[in-house]
């Protein structure tokens, strides 16, 4: 068994006592030199015999430390094997995702693609059947019209001609008349007359059957022209519907692609923020391998050059106690005890400061502990806010809901007019207005607070892909995804002004709180605290909620008679939860 270090100093003290006892011994004592000799040389020889067992501890410790050495080498290649593995399954589940996502998004685009080839089809087909129900029309119209107009002719010569046998039949009566008086004198001439009296009179009455007949084919024309013109007209109001029908079945096919296309660049922007933790999380474990490598080869160089010099610490020890004498090893004793207390001073200054870092760090961050949650029946929120009295949360829909903050029962509704597509991703309580971020139209909209319905003004936002909005008390802040950049604006909205940031985020909710900024990053999936100084945001803290946070704010409750401060958070779906989540935490 191994002696201890302190067992090994304690016999060298004795060995080094013996010596100098038989050195003072020989100087002073009237003896023959030859009585101190064996006891120094078995001085010597127990000094050479305890460095030698020192120097095997020693060995024996350092092959140890290298044993150990080997055994962490071994067990970091391992857990080096193991992490490449799973960075390898992490890849390939990557790429599994990648081709999923990008294959789901060419289905939807083909999907997409063939719903408006068949609008466009159907649209041709609605035009060549408008194009042909209208050259129908007009046919019918220029037919009518050259009918009523050969009508109208007949008319007119059959009016002559009753006209002009009225004038024969005054004509026959006047020479009926004066037959009749002539009768007397020739009753030959008087048959004559009546025979031709009978003839025009058989030729009046097939006159007036003509006219008759006429007349009857006249009525029935202009039934059939009635019936014609209500049939136009019945066939221009089913191009009416069907126009009608087409307008509707356009927009609810302009509604699909933008929900498509919003659910595309959504997973398309996942994609991106899981790829690039993804690259991070990488570059961040081949970070601290190369400084657990870098650290366990500079530790491998210490036992190196440790091991160098104690051997020759050993040699020169053994130098040392054949030339020292006792002053001088009583100096060297001092001077290690005085080393020795000074090392124990450094040691409890470090302690102490180890055991005083995590209490600063733990004085100067905020502890959330969570207080209630409450399930919602909403499946399209998009924002959250507070004027003072009532929560207001957004949908995609278009709606803005007021909720009771007590019970999360809904008091009233608004829906904004605005024209469409209006699809608020955030929204802002200030003074008295209300503002909303449209994701569809790129714009924010002002809104009069106590009616929310009523739109005072509305203004295209500074970036093509707004995402959240806050309000500090003076100005309206907002940000955008695609430039990355966050913006305060003017009174009026109408101007603004970009503050930089000291972190690469993708902010989709944000909010003022204790003059400073909490943002929900969506790429880290983290709580971010910003300060805001000289113009320039700065980040405080990084905190990990594990929720997925679509709208947050900060109030403060009077509970047993204390004020509380609180967070509440709208959350999202997650894996153990479908719908969203109102959560409160205090801090």
């Amino acid at each position: 068994m191994a002696e201890s270090p302190e067992d090994l100093g304690k016999e060298i003290d004795r060995l080094w006592a013996k010596v100098a006892a038989s050195s003072v011994e020989s100087h002073e004592a009237a003896a023959p030199p030859a009585s101190s000799g064996p006891v120094a040389q078995e001085a010597a020889w127990e000094a050479m015999a305890l460095l030698k067992k020192q120097h095997r501890h020693e060995s024996h410790y350092w092959a140890e430390v290298l044993e150990a050495k080997e055994r962490a080498l071994a067990a970091l290649r391992e857990r080096q094997a193991l992490m490449e593995a799973e960075l390898r399954s992490l890849r390939q589940r990557t790429q599994s995702d990648e081709a999923r996502i990008i294959g789901e998004g060419l289905e939807a685009k083909s999907r997409v693609e063939a719903a408006f080839a068949a609008i466009e089809q159907e649209k041709a087909q609605h035009d060549e059947e408008q194009k042909r129900l209208r050259a129908l029309l007009e046919e019918t119209r220029r037919r009518w019209h050259t009918e009523a107009e050969s009508w109208r002719l007949e008319r007119e010569q059959a009016d002559k001609r009753a006209q002009k046998d009225l004038s024969d039949l005054k004509e026959v009566q006047g020479l009926a008349s004066r037959h009749q008086k002539d009768a007397a004198a020739a009753s030959d001439s008087s048959r004559k007359h009546e025979q031709s009296l009978k003839e025009a009179k058989n030729a009046l009455e097939k006159t007036l059957s003509e006219l008759l007949r006429e007349r009857q084919i006249r009525d029935a024309s202009e039934k059939e022209r009635d019936k014609a013109l209500k049939k136009v007209d019945e066939v221009q109001k089913h191009f009416d519907e069907l126009s009608k029908i087409w307008e509707e079945e356009r927009a609810q096919w302009r509604e699909l692609w933008d929900r498509e296309r919003s659910t595309w660049e959504t997973q398309r922007q996942e994609f991106s923020s899981w790829e690039e933790n993804l690259r991070k999380e990488r570059l961040a474990w081949q970070g601290e391998m190369q400084s657990k490598e870098k650290v366990q080869l500079e530790h491998a160089d210490q036992l190196t050059e440790t091991l160098r010099q104690s051997a020759e610490t050993s040699t020169q020890i053994a130098a040392a106690m054949r030339q020292a004498d006792y002053d001088e090893r009583k100096a060297a004793a001092l001077m290690r005890s005085n080393r020795s207390k000074a090392g124990r001073w450094l040691l409890a200054a470090a302690a102490a400061a180890l055991l005083l870092a995590p209490v600063a760090r733990y004085a100067t961050r905020y502890h959330f502990k969570p207080v209630s949650s409450v399930s919602l029946e909403r499946s399209d929120a998009t924002g959250l806010a507070f004027d003072g009295a009532l929560l207001w949360a957004s949908r995609w829909d278009g709606a803005l809901e007021a909720l009771d903050p007590r019970d999360l029962r809904t008091i009233r509704q608004a829906s904004p007019d605005v024209p469409a597509p209006y699809r608020p991703s955030a929204l802002a309580f200030g003074g008295p207005f209300l503002w909303t971020l449209d994701a569809a139209q790129a714009r924010l909209v002002r809104h009069k607070a106590g009616s929310p319905g009523d739109v005072l003004a509305v203004r295209p936002t500074p970036g093509p892909a707004p995402t959240a909005l806050a309000y500090d008390g003076e100005s309206l802040w907002s940000f955008d995804a695609a430039n990355k950049a966050l913006y305060r604006h003017s009174a009026d909205e109408a101007s603004y002004k970009a503050i930089p940031m000291d972190v690469d985020a993708v902010v989709t909710s944000m909010a003022w709180i204790g003059g400073e900024l909490w943002a929900y990053d969506a790429k880290s999936r983290d709580l971010l605290v910003f300060s805001y100084n000289d113009e320039r945001l700065s980040l405080r803290g990084r905190y990990a909620l594990g929720e997925p946070i679509v709208g947050l704010l900060g109030l403060k409750v009077n509970a047993a008679g204390k004020t509380r401060r609180q967070l509440w958070v709208l959350a999202g779906p997650k894996a153990e939860r479908t719908g969203f989540a109102l959560i409160r935490y205090e801090y």
